[in-house]
C-alpha cells in the first residue's frame, strides 16, 4: 500500500513537472521506466496543469488586441489568473469522475469502433475545421501546409517527429511572440470562481463527451474536439471549461481503451504498454486521489510561478526557447532541429491570416488520408 502511495507521489510530482514546463511534454518522461501507477497519474496530473503555461506565455502588450485574443490571455489580462487555474483544476478533476462513472457505457462503445469509421471522421472533421473558418482559403492552405510537414516529416529517418512538429507549430511562435511583445504589468493573485458550480458541471459534462471521442477516433485530438464544442457557447469561461475538460476525458478514457481494445492513443498509453481492465479500478482511484491533491497545491505553485514568470519575463522566454532546442537536438539531432525550424516559420502564418492554429492539425489528419488513399 506505501508503495502504490509513493508511485502516485511520484506521478504528481513528474506531472506537476511537465505540466508547468512550457514544451515539456509528458511523453518525454514516459520514456523513462516507470511503474503503470506512476505512468498513469503522471499523464493524468499533466492534463489538469498543461494549459496554464500558454495561458502565462503569449499574453500580449495591451489591450487593444484583446478581441483577438486566446480566451485564457483575455482572463489573465483581466488579473483573473487565479481563477483560470482553479476552473482548469476543477473542470478537469469533474471530467475524471465523470469518465470513470460513465466507463460500462464506454466499454460498450469502445469494442466497436472500426478504422473506416475514422476515416469517415477525418474527413469530416478537415472539412469542419476549414469551412468554420472566416479566412477559408487561408484555413485550407494552412491544412494543406501543415500537411505536407507532417508527409515529409513522418518519412524522415528521425526517432521522434512529433516534438519538432508540434512545438515549431505551436510553442515557438507563441514565445517569440511573447517575447517582442512583452505584457505591462498584470495582477497575478488567487481568486475563487466567478461560475457556478453547475455551470461548471454542465460544460465539463460536455467537454468529457467530447473527450470520449477523441479517444477513439485517431487524429482527432482534445482541442479539435473542443472546438467542435465551442460552437454551443461564446463565453470565455464557459469554452476553456470544455477545452480543460475535454483534455483530461480524453486521457482518462485512452486507459480505458487501451485495456478493452489494446490501441494506445497517446505516448503515456505507448509506455503503459498493456492493462487489463480488472486493473482499472484502482488506476482510477489513484487518479482521483491525485486529483484531490492537485486542488489542493497546484493553486498556490501556478500563482509562484505567475509572479516569477511575469517579473523576469523576457529571461525566462529566452531560457525556454534554449531549452526546447536543446531537447530537439537531445532526441533527433541536427534534422530535428532543422524540422522544428522549418515547423516554426509556419507556426508564424495562421494567426497572420487569422486562421484558427488548431488548423495545424493538418499534420497529422492530412498523411493519414494520404497513406489510406495511396
Amino acid at each position: 500500500m506505501l508503495e502504490l502511495f509513493l508511485q502516485m507521489i511520484k506521478g504528481v510530482a513528474f506531472g506537476t513537472l511537465t505540466g508547468l514546463t512550457p514544451g515539456l511534454h509528458v511523453n518525454s518522461l514516459s520514456r523513462l521506466s516507470l511503474p503503470v501507477p506512476t505512468l498513469f497519474v503522471m499523464g493524468l496530473v499533466h492534463t489538469f496543469l498543461d494549459s496554464i503555461p500558454s495561458a502565462l506565455f503569449g499574453v500580449p502588450d495591451g489591450d487593444d488586441t484583446v478581441p483577438s485574443l486566446l480566451p485564457s490571455h483575455r482572463i489573465v489580462l483581466q488579473g483573473r489568473f487565479g481563477e483560470l487555474v482553479r476552473l482548469s483544476i476543477t473542470a478537469s478533476t469533474i471530467a475524471l469522475i465523470l469518465a470513470v462513472l460513465t466507463y460500462p457505457l464506454y466499454s460498450l462503445v469502445a469494442p466497436l469502433y472500426r478504422f473506416e469509421v475514422g476515416l469517415v471522421f477525418i474527413v469530416f472533421l478537415s472539412i469542419f475545421l476549414i469551412f468554420s473558418q472566416r479566412n477559408k482559403i487561408g484555413a485550407l492552405m494552412i491544412f494543406l501546409f501543415s500537411g505536407f510537414l507532417g508527409y515529409c516529416a513522418f518519412n524522415m529517418p528521425i526517432r521522434d517527429p512529433f516534438y519538432p512538429l508540434f512545438t515549431g507549430l505551436f510553442a515557438l511562435p507563441l514565445l517569440i511572440e511573447s517575447y517582442l511583445n512583452p505584457p505591462k504589468e498584470i495582477k497575478v493573485e488567487d481568486s475563487d470562481l466567478s461560475i457556478g458550480i453547475l455551470r461548471v458541471l454542465k460544460f465539463s459534462a460536455l467537454g468529457t463527451f467530447f473527450g470520449s471521442l477523441a479517444s477513439l477516433l485517431p487524429t482527432l485530438t482534445a482541442g479539435q474536439a473542443s472546438l467542435l464544442g465551442s460552437k454551443l457557447t461564446e463565453d470565455d469561461l464557459d469554452y476553456l471549461t470544455i477545452i480543460y475538460s475535454t483534455n483530461t476525458a480524453a486521457y482518462a478514457f485512452s486507459l480505458a481503451n487501451l485495456a478493452l481494445t489494446g490501441k494506445t492513443r497517446n505516448g503515456v498509453m505507448v509506455a503503459i504498454g498493456e492493462v487489463s481492465t480488472s486493473e482499472l479500478p484502482y488506476l482510477y482511484l489513484l487518479g482521483i486521489s491525485a486529483a484531490l491533491l492537485v486542488m489542493v497545491f497546484a493553486p498556490r505553485v501556478a500563482i509562484l510561478l505567475g509572479k516569477v514568470a511575469f517579473r523576469f519575463y523576457r529571461k525566462v522566454i529566452i531560457a525556454i526557447i534554449l531549452f526546447l532546442f536543446a531537447l530537439g537536438y537531445l532526441y533527433n539531432g541536427l534534422p530535428g532541429v532543422f524540422l522544428m525550424l522549418s515547423s516554426m516559420f509556419l507556426g508564424f502564418l495562421a494567426p497572420r491570416w487569422q486562421v484558427f492554429r488548431v488548423t495545424y492539425m493538418g499534420v497529422l489528419m492530412l498523411p493519414v488520408l494520404v497513406e489510406s488513399v495511396i
